[in-house]
């Protein structure tokens, strides 16, 4: 009985969000309107669902789950991340508002040329519908805790809730229904806070001291080989640093859901009001979600639950089903679900916005009434949470075959995006940022991904093969043959020699032949990484590559040659440079 309760309540919240994309339904005539809230919505509501879009199920899972499991390390840098969006908001923001953006990938054709526009944005395009598809497992994940359903279930209900009010409403119905979901889920968080507290010897205070006298803290911080950059060990403190600092650079200058949001408001100024608020909450939510976390651990660690079975990515949910009393749990689940709709909703709508802008306006359809274009929205829309919920249960079926938590199982499937926020940075830096150094960056850093995704799933599996039945041998887990790192290098030049010649490179068989051999050498690149630590590390067992190992090498390398490009037309950089931010743009005509 408490539990169809409890599935009432959260029921009801399914029919009240869907509820507000009818309200929003019939009142979007136009694209503006539709995708961008007529430019005119207040900054506070923006702000408030800019954070709620970052944070999403996955941090709510994830940091708590991470906390329980091996400490707050790998996230101990996540003020830091949220205090960075500030700076790059005044880095980058400013030359979309003004071009009159709706995408953020409008600047790129600007600053390099339409085909620039079209591989950052189709990358773009491919890592956002993954981290939807992240978004759906982890909260299959919530309601497998909390509820006992299967993975498939919730991820197919919970997409299909959000594709629902979503195509209905357009963006007036996601910041909306964002400010909604807001309360709901602070409140939500703030009673469970207060259940924790009167549960734990010493309350939250305790716990944190609790989790950090057992080794649920940040113990690597302590440790010789967390400062060394290596693969084979979890995680590593200046890889940490690093994407600390830049991975906020991607939300703030090339990623569509922060910036659609931005793109409401009516000038920079009023965007920078909702960064503000978004950061600001964002670090407020990250110190909340480490008290849950060492909350969490140390209850169990006091009171152990054999349901668990040491799932970490449960026990937060866990917690809820089984020790708040009816209706909490009902109305906390429904906070959840807040924060999942939020994220859904959000990346929705900005995809499809992607999809009509940058692919159905730019190669199917060039002259579209404003009411096809809101029809195409809505459809790309639909398809957007589709193929959202077929990524969901892949990350399903990835988490079980690599026995992967929530912070590593989407590692395998982020193949592409990597020279996504390089193009933007290269783009407001330097009057030499061309077409021609992102185009090979984006293919080379394309194929350092696939090359890690590679040797993290090959040694992975190894090393748990080798645990079962070390009779078995090493395997990829082992010392890497260095004709795997020679083949791909070999290739990939010999791909990319014919370029090289004047005469050739105009023909667009040369310049396929050249982006595939950049490819090539970027799996050969982290072959060489592989071949090159495995031989030096590998010794009496076999060792598996971390899912938060990569190093910065082609960014760097990508920077340098930056400085010795020519000097680009100005009718490229006038007015769209930091150092030129203040002169009229030439107009293209």
């Amino acid at each position: 009985m408490e539990q169809w309760v409890n599935i009432s309540i959260i029921a009801v919240y399914m029919v009240a969000v869907i509820g507000v994309g009818f309200f929003f339904a019939k009142k979007d005539e136009t694209t503006e309107n539709y995708l961008l809230g007529g430019r005119n919505m207040p900054y506070i509501a923006v702000g408030l669902s800019m954070m709620m879009t970052l944070l999403s199920s996955i941090s709510i899972v994830m940091i708590p789950g991470e906390i329980f499991n091996y400490g707050m390390t790998v996230f101990s840098l996540n003020i830091l991340t949220c205090a960075m969006g500030i700076p790059y908001y005044l880095l980058f923001v400013r030359f979309y508002f003004k071009l009159g953006s709706f995408t953020p990938y409008e600047y790129l054709e600007r600053r390099y040329d339409h085909t620039v526009r079209a591989v950052v944005a189709v990358s773009a395009f491919y890592s956002r519908i993954m981290y939807l598809g992240m978004v759906l497992y982890a909260s299959s994940k919530i309601f497998q805790a909390a509820y006992g359903w299967p993975c498939w279930f919730t991820i197919l209900l919970v997409g299909a809730i959000g594709m629902v009010y979503t195509v209905m409403g357009g963006m007036k119905a996601v910041i909306w229904t964002d400010v909604i979901q807001f309360f709901v889920l602070a409140g939500g968080t703030i009673f469970i806070l207060l259940v924790l507290n009167s549960n734990l010897d010493g309350g939250l205070i305790g716990g944190m001291i609790y989790a950090f006298e057992n080794g649920h803290g940040a113990p690597q911080y302590a440790t010789r080989e967390f400062y060394t950059i290596t693969p084979y060990i979890r995680l590593c403190f200046w890889l940490l640093l690093w994407n600390s600092l830049f991975s906020s650079m991607g939300a703030v200058s090339s990623d569509q859901l922060n910036i659609q949001r931005i793109l409401t408001t009516k000038d920079w100024k009023t965007g920078f009001k909702s960064q503000c608020i978004s950061s600001g909450l964002g670090l407020v939510n990250t110190i909340v979600l480490f008290m849950v976390g060492f909350a969490i651990y140390a209850y169990y660690a006091q009171n152990p639950d054999p349901a668990l079975s040491g799932d970490g990515d449960m026990a937060f949910f866990h917690f809820i089903a089984t020790k708040t009393p009816t209706p909490i749990p009902g109305i906390f689940m429904a906070a959840m679900l807040a924060a999942i709709m939020s994220t859904l909703d959000s990346g929705m709508n900005s995809m499809s916005t992607v999809w009509l802008k940058e692919i159905h306006a730019k190669f199917i359809n060039k002259k579209m009434t404003p009411a096809k274009e809101v029809s195409v929205s809505r459809w790309a829309t639909f398809l957007v949470g589709a193929f959202a919920i077929l990524l969901g249960l892949g990350l399903d079926l990835s988490g079980r075959w690599l026995s992967q938590s929530i912070t590593e199982v989407g590692t395998i499937f982020n193949m592409l995006g990597a020279a996504t926020a390089p193009a933007f940075l290269f783009a407001v830096l330097s009057k030499r940022a061309n077409s021609l150094l992102i185009w090979a960056y984006t293919f080379f850093a394309a194929g350092e991904a696939i090359g890690k995704n590679i040797w993290y799933a090959l040694s992975r599996t190894a090393v748990q093969n080798w645990e079962k039945n070390p009779e078995i041998g090493f395997g990829w887990g082992g010392k890497l043959d260095a004709v795997y790192m020679l083949v791909p290098v070999i290739a990939g030049i010999l791909l990319c020699l014919p370029y090289l010649g004047k005469k050739l490179r105009t023909h667009l068989s040369v310049k396929i032949t050249a982006m595939i051999g950049m490819l090539i050498l970027g799996i050969g690149f982290t072959n060489f990484l592989w071949w090159a630590y495995s031989n030096a590390c590998v010794t009496t067992e076999p060792l598996a590559c971390s899912f938060a190992f990569g190093l910065p090498c082609s960014l760097i390398v990508a920077f340098v040659i930056l400085w010795f490009c020519p000097v680009q037309p100005e009718k490229k950089w006038r007015g769209l440079t930091i150092a030129t931010v203040g002169q009229e743009m030439i107009s293209e005509n």
